[in-house]
């Protein structure tokens, strides 16, 4: 009783250190899971309607696409130009789908499970399916649906042995993929088709197109160009720029941020001392190969090129290499020699008169050791080889073998393509008459080949080659890294940063301007981390530096513009010379206009210029030749009278006056239904690109990508 009685008498300050208690055990979850949660909200690479996509949902559709590139191109690895345009190809393909799936959705539109097999099975394959390397015919480079079932009968291969599950998995992840592409190519087209099928285009305005594109003029004309003008001689105002971009902001959208920033670079280069390194190496290198019976082993000591034990042409050589060969007996050596950025020594090993180049037929059996049946591969070549003495065609006992061999037909080649396969094979590609076929053994495969023709002979040399490039030294590199350390640590580098840097003659790239989205800074090879860090840097005149391959990087930020609307600041001097060109227009077409002149060449003469002429001009030329997009050229060119001077009139680069040489009409025949449907896909091209632009700024995309790539 007496310990209740304690606890009720402080039952109050329980409560409290309970609550606190409480009160700590939920702030301490929520500040050790609160990282993942906050980051959770600021994971956001892109927003599209308010979808929210992740850095992981990106990254695994690059993966994703990188994959279907590599199997696509049948190379392991992409560079990184290739890499940058999947990472935007990607994003755009992202966007579109969540675009398209809005809209398809509310309008109803699908790709049923029916519909999407007989895009993959039916009469009409999917052009997505059409165009893939995977399904073409090897010999026609045509649409193969063997190579589709082929390929889909791999997916579903019952019970695949351990070797074959690999392939299988990589097979059904890749169709997945391909399919997905397949749909959504589908839905686009029926969205595509809806939107274009609701813009009609009549009887008039076909025929009216049609009668336009057959009048071709060829029109004189003379041009005085907005920059012949003085500034000085018109005025823009603040206000008129100012007004201007009030009622045009939609042209100054910004889907990204603008990063400014400065920088210079300096190239990680190889020094006197790494020089004279390996110029001392290199003349033990010469006494090696000097001495040496066999220069293989010397080579491959110290060159970064293997040697290769055969005869090549002059034009194989270096002209220094042609000019030592040329007049070098057997077994003399020169060198060590500078060239550019390497040491290299040479020594003639033997020299010939052979053709450079001969075209085989070939047909390979594999090796008896490697079937296991001696007796049997051994007869079945021998049979072969005696089909083939006896007058049997190659390439029909090539083909027979193998349906897609082409004959045996390898092509034309030199001795050092044919090298890797021994030098067995070089002899008798090289020495073996014409049409007689020869029999060899190469490593696990049995080999009969048959010369059809060689080149005329030629000077060949047997040389071996050392070459020693020169690389700059990690003593090299961290010299130039402790400079450039120490020019970022300096207390005013900020403030100074273009002045301490002329002071240490590194040359300054000032204020320049880049999107944070783009792949690199001024084309320089992994600089995209350097846009990455601008974008994303708070403090203004943040300088730092950037190991990139074989080059440094300082780079200072002078000013990020955040997406959305460009400042007045950034596009006024455009919109200035926009306005002020106008201007001169509204000067030049009066001061021209008060002289009453008649002729083209009295224009000329007023204009200080000469007349010119464009041919074959009408109302759909897009791009004039010479003068690019000028509308007024085009009205002139379907409207104006032949003979009749007219003009002055205001273009894009210049006013204008011209005259209509002489118009011609085209021979083409008028045919309704196909201009309709020529002019039907010509709008559903530029529906299918303005749609998507439109559904961005009503849907809202949010672009963060620059936060995290």
């Amino acid at each position: 009783m007496a310990t209740l009685q304690k606890i009720r008498d402080k039952g109050t300050l329980l409560v409290i250190v309970i609550g606190v208690a409480l009160l700590a055990f939920v702030l301490g979850d929520l500040f050790t899971s609160g990282t993942t949660l906050f980051g959770k909200a600021r994971d956001r690479a892109f927003v599209v309607n308010g979808e929210v996509i992740s850095t992981q949902q990106y990254a695994d559709k690059i993966t994703e696409f990188e994959e279907f590139q590599k199997m696509v191109s049948g190379q392991s690895s992409l560079d990184e130009n290739t890499t940058s345009q999947i990472r935007e190809a990607v994003y755009q393909q992202m966007v579109r789908e969540r675009l398209l799936d809005n809209q398809t959705r509310k309008l109803g539109l699908t790709v049923t499970k029916n519909e999407l097999n007989d895009l993959v099975h039916g009469e009409n394959i999917s052009p997505v399916l059409q165009q893939l390397p995977f399904f073409l015919d090897p010999q026609t480079r045509m649409f193969s649906r063997n190579a589709l079932i082929e390929f889909i009968n791999t997916i579903n291969t019952p019970s695949p042995g351990p070797q074959e599950q690999a392939l299988v998995n990589q097979y059904k992840s890749l169709w997945l993929f391909i399919e997905e592409m397949v749909r959504t190519q589908r839905l686009e087209e029926k969205y595509i088709s809806l939107l274009s099928n609701a813009v009609i285009v009549n009887d008039r305005e076909a025929r009216t197109a049609f009668d336009l594109s057959q009048q071709n003029a060829d029109i004189a004309y003379v041009m005085q160009n907005y920059f012949t003008i003085s500034d000085s001689t018109v005025t823009v105002s603040d206000k008129e720029v100012q007004d201007y971009y009030n009622a045009h902001k939609a042209l100054f959208r910004l889907e990204a941020p603008l990063v400014k920033l400065s920088y210079f670079s300096k190239e990680i280069v190889p020094s006197d001392e790494d020089f004279a390194e390996v110029e001392a190496e290199s003349k033990k290198a010469f006494t090696e190969l000097q001495n040496a019976a066999n220069p293989m082993s010397v080579v491959a000591d110290y060159s970064d090129t293997p040697y290769r034990d055969v005869f090549v042409s002059e034009f194989m050589l270096t002209p220094s290499q042609i000019e030592f060969v040329r007049s070098a007996a057997v077994n003399e050596i020169a060198g060590p020699k500078r060239e550019g950025d390497a040491y290299q020594i040479i020594k003639l090993i033997d020299k010939t008169v052979s053709p450079d180049s001969v075209r085989l037929r070939m047909m390979a059996i594999p090796d008896a050791s490697m079937v296991g049946q001696d007796s049997v591969v051994t007869n079945f070549v021998d049979s072969i080889y005696g089909l083939l003495q006896g007058g049997g065609s190659f390439a029909e006992v090539a083909n027979s073998l193998n349906p897609s061999s082409n004959g045996g037909e390898v092509g034309w080649a030199r001795e050092i393509d044919l090298a890797q396969m021994g030098s067995g094979l070089v002899q008798a590609a090289f020495n073996t008459p014409v049409g007689q076929p020869v029999k060899l053994s190469v490593p696990g495969q049995q080999l009969i080949l048959q010369v059809e023709e060689r080149t005329s002979p030629v000077n060949k040399y047997k040389v071996a080659i050392i070459n020693m490039p020169v690389v700059a030294s990690e003593k090299t590199s961290n010299n130039i890294d402790n400079e450039l350390n120490q020019f970022i640590s300096a207390p005013d580098v900020k403030t100074k940063f273009n002045e301490l840097a002329s002071e240490k003659n590194y040359m300054v790239m000032p204020n320049v301007t880049v999107s944070a989205n783009d792949f690199s800074l001024a084309q320089i090879p992994s600089s995209r981390q350097i846009i990455t860090w601008a974008a994303n840097e708070k403090e203004r005149g943040s300088v730092k530096k950037f190991d990139l391959t074989n080059l440094r990087v300082i780079a200072r930020v002078e000013q990020v513009i955040p997406a959305g609307t460009t400042p007045l600041s950034e596009v006024s001097s455009g919109i200035r010379t926009q306005l002020m060109n106008e201007k001169k227009a509204e000067k030049i077409i009066t001061d021209l206009q008060a002289k009453n002149l008649t002729s083209l060449d009295a224009y000329a003469a007023a204009m200080n210029t000469v007349a010119d002429t464009v041919r074959f001009v009408n109302f759909t030329t897009r791009n004039i030749t010479g003068l690019g997009v000028e509308p007024v050229l085009n009205a002139v060119s379907a409207f104006a009278p032949v003979g009749k001077v007219v003009g002055p009139m205001k273009g894009n680069m210049g006013v204008y006056v011209t005259q209509v040489a002489n118009r011609t009409a085209g021979t083409e025949t008028y045919d309704a239904s196909s201009q309709k449907r020529s002019m039907l896909n010509s709008n559903a091209y530029r529906l299918q690109m303005q749609s998507v632009e439109i559904l961005k700024d009503k849907m809202v995309v949010e672009d963060n990508r620059y936060r995290f790539f």
